[in-house]
């Protein structure tokens, strides 16, 4: 188990490419002029007294369909303030329901390879964390990201939707999602990050022998050639490469027996933020069983927003 004394002795030796924000820039210059094309279908065997649910669509980068849950309260006449959740790295996003009868609109993203994108785009799990990575011009993760902003935009186009207050949660590869997403669209005004995932490539390789990141360990043994190549690559989609970008406030979720995301990796992105954050340790606690940090989630996004105990969102 890390101790708080590991984590501040950690260095991490990703270096920021010189060119990563033009390389971003020219990826949400794509995005913006790609048709954003919304659909929304109301689903309503999923609804309740709280929400009404819809599985909505958006255009992505390379023309993928994205899809995702959108849940909007029953009650009050909006606009309301938004929580975009972006997902881990295997499962399927579920509903967020339960911000409904507090005046909360949740979105959850299915990011491409995921079940309603898998025609498309599908290199399975494992799979993803290696598709495209011998440039950063194919690396899954250019797609991916792109996904999580799409999904921002599509909380800007909609009218119920309170604009100025737009946050973000998610944990694992939810969690580096939240801090690249939260990085390269101020938008977003807040953002809470467990455990977080894609943080510090060149040390995980050496770290830790489990999955996800074990792919790239496996990739590097079947073309040990290949190796620089990937790192290069990796350091444009690291989330430490990002985290001085963002200017919202964050709040940050470490397991210190994390035996997924080593916690001096998430640290470091924590370390790198210069915004206003907090951060929150569990000790004897490991990758996703924290109990204590779906309570801490929730209360700081409540915090953020405003809200009443028994009411909704503040106007």
């Amino acid at each position: 188990m890390a101790t708080k004394d590991d984590l501040e002795r950690f260095r991490c030796q990703v270096t920021r490419p010189g060119d990563i924000d033009e390389f971003w820039l020219d990826v949400l210059t794509q995005l913006d002029d790609l048709a954003l094309d919304p659909r929304v279908s109301p689903v309503p065997l999923r609804s309740n007294e709280d929400v009404d649910v819809s599985l909505v669509t958006y255009r992505s980068l390379d023309g993928l369909d994205i899809s995702a849950w959108y849940c909007v309260p029953t009650q009050g006449d909006g606009p309301f303030p938004a929580v975009i959740q972006f997902p881990g790295y295997k499962g399927e996003p579920g509903l967020r329901r339960d911000w409904g009868r507090k005046g909360v609109i949740t979105i959850t993203v299915a990011v491409r390879g995921k079940l309603r994108s898998s025609q498309q785009f599908n290199p399975g799990y494992p799979g993803v964390l290696t598709h495209g990575i011998e440039s950063r011009d194919t690396y899954s993760y250019r797609g991916i990201i792109s996904d999580c902003v799409r999904g921002v935009d599509f909380l800007l186009s909609r009218a119920e939707v309170d604009t100025d207050r737009i946050y973000a949660s998610g944990s694992s590869q939810g969690g580096g999602l939240t801090l690249i997403t939260a990085a390269l669209k101020p938008e977003i005004k807040g953002g809470v990050a467990g455990y977080p995932f894609l943080c510090c490539f060149p040390e995980t390789l050496e770290m830790l022998r489990s999955y996800p990141y074990d792919e790239l360990r496996c990739y590097v043994r079947a073309w040990p050639d290949r190796k620089e190549q990937m790192l290069e690559t990796l350091s444009y989609f690291d989330a430490v490469n990002f985290v001085s970008r963002i200017e919202c406030p964050m709040a940050v979720g470490i397991a210190l027996d994390d035996e997924v995301c080593p916690p001096e990796t998430s640290y470091a992105a924590y370390a790198g933020l210069t915004c206003e954050k907090e951060l929150w340790l569990f000790p004897d606690s490991g990758h996703g069983n924290a109990h204590e940090y779906t309570a801490k989630e929730t209360a700081w996004l409540e915090g953020q927003l405003g809200l009443i105990s028994g009411q909704g969102a503040k106007p």
